[in-house]
């Protein structure tokens, strides 16, 4: 989870991120996913966990991120975001394999 939250901050806004990650993601029901919720709404500039209607009654949840409240327009930065940071880690793999291969 944390190496996720990483990559976030590289590939995403990192001073926002790591802001959202060490103040709010421990305020989060379940703190692993905390992490990852905290550093993605950080690294896209979105406001998370507000609170939402289950079961007819308001469950109140600790807010995420900075900037505007997620609404379908965020969708996009979400997707770019996760490319971003699977095009990183295909970098670094291509990377290692090529180190590997230089050594030998």
């Amino acid at each position: 989870m944390r190496l996720t939250a990483t990559i976030f901050a590289i590939v995403g806004d990192f001073e926002d991120t790591v802001y959202c990650w060490r103040t709010q993601a421990q305020n989060w029901p379940d703190p692993e996913a905390g992490i990852v919720l905290a550093s993605g709404a950080g690294a896209i500039g979105v406001r998370l966990g507000l609170p939402i209607s289950q079961g007819g009654l308001p469950l109140d949840r600790p807010e995420l991120g900075i900037g505007d409240e997620a609404d379908v327009d965020f969708m996009q930065s979400a997707i770019g975001l996760v490319w971003r940071a699977l095009v990183f880690w295909m970098v670094l793999l291509l990377l290692l394999g090529l180190a590997t291969l230089v050594r030998i």
